[in-house]
């Protein structure tokens, strides 16, 4: 009698532990899909910013005035939201019950706004604030900063990036789910909200403010390294001549000072030390430099009007080109020794063709934006 009495307390204990084991394991499964949810959300806020960074750096590229370049990168972010937005899940209602400020127990889900589609619109920020949604300036790859910029250490990102509109390599996008109010040049929507975990043991505070997530993206230029096929008229194509880069340093661009050039349109391709008289047209004009072999080599672009009498630098925008025809990308570039590399990289002026590439992407989330 003794046993069978004990044998039923040993199952009633085992049967409490494991609706604690329950509750235990629901709450964390609770959380790992509303962080996952944020997550999801904050990858696909991540892919918008960096597709509108790189449309910004092709205008940028073009020689588009800043208005343009704004202009890009607003419109291609309403593109992309409009196929895909975020729905809007808010509640209201409920008690504050640890004085906070913040309303996070027995809270309903608001009826009216339940899922409706969420159009972020980016301020263009004309006055170029460094908090701003996009800011030109200049990045520098090797000042990168020790804290994420947000609140509450604010944006500046110091000398990693310096906004600037008179001279910018570099085009900063953000996307902010952060809830908040005031940004100079920016805008926010508000924090994504805790659905599956609220019963947890989260503190009032976590729940009530829900999960800050944003993404910030730089799209940098970088000297061109190739050049495509014109395969349209909308497409500028590569001039069958090269200029040596001392022409180009000097600023003297001397229409007698032109090589010879039928290679590949690409860094690495080979020049001959030849005169020639015959090139006219607009387009990317390679630029020359003789190598340590002797052997001179193209090492980057520039874009120019080259007719009978001269040279004339110009950009692809106000030689009424639409689209920009050259990259960045080293990878796709065979048997490229350090020194071409180290000139094309070293590149620099007014006059140089540059692309766009994603120099910083960055997914940044927390409570705290």
């Amino acid at each position: 009698m003794k046993d069978s009495l004990a044998r039923r307390q040993r199952r009633g204990g085992i049967l409490i532990l494991v609706l604690m084991l329950l509750f235990v394991m629901l709450a964390i499964a609770g959380l790992l899909i509303d962080v996952g949810m944020a997550r999801l959300t904050q990858a696909r806020m991540q892919s918008v910013t960096d597709a509108a960074a790189i449309d910004g750096g092709w205008q940028m590229s073009l020689g588009s005035d800043q208005t343009s370049v704004r202009e890009a990168v607003a419109n291609r972010t309403d593109d992309l939201f409009e196929t895909w937005g975020p729905k809007r899940l808010e509640f209201e209602g409920g008690y504050d019950l640890d004085g906070d400020g913040i309303l996070e127990s027995s809270q309903t889900i608001r009826t009216e706004t339940l899922g409706e589609r969420i159009y972020p619109s980016l301020n263009q920020n004309l006055n170029n604030a460094s908090a701003g949604d996009i800011v030109l300036g200049n990045y520098d790859q090797n000042a990168i900063p020790n804290a994420l910029p947000g609140l509450p250490t604010g944006y500046d990102r110091g000398s990693s990036f310096i906004a600037d509109v008179d001279d910018p390599n570099s085009v900063l996008v953000r996307l902010r789910r952060t809830d908040e109010q005031n940004i100079p040049g920016g805008t926010s929507d508000g924090n994504l909200p805790y659905l599956w975990s609220r019963g947890s043991t989260l503190s009032f505070g976590l729940k009530g403010r829900g999960i800050a997530v944003r993404s910030e993206t730089i799209a940098s230029l970088s000297p061109a390294t190739a050049v495509g096929d014109a395969t349209s008229d909308l497409l500028p194509s590569v001039l069958n001549a090269a200029i040596p880069l001392t022409e180009v340093l000097s600023e003297t661009l001397s229409r007698n000072s032109l090589m010879s050039f039928s290679g590949p349109p690409q860094i690495g391709a080979t020049v001959i030390d030849a005169p020639n008289a015959t090139v006219t047209g607009t387009g990317y004009l390679p630029i020359a430099k003789q190598m340590s072999s002797g052997q001179w080599q193209v090492i980057g672009f520039m874009f120019a009007n080259v007719s009978v009498d001269n040279i004339v630098p110009a950009t692809p925008a106000e030689s009424g080109f639409s689209h920009a025809n050259i990259t960045a990308n080293l990878a796709n570039i065979s048997a490229l020794s350090d020194e071409l590399v180290e000139a094309n990289q070293s590149l620099t002026g007014p006059y140089i063709a540059r692309a766009p590439t994603l120099a910083r992407s960055q997914q940044i989330n927390g409570v705290s934006p």
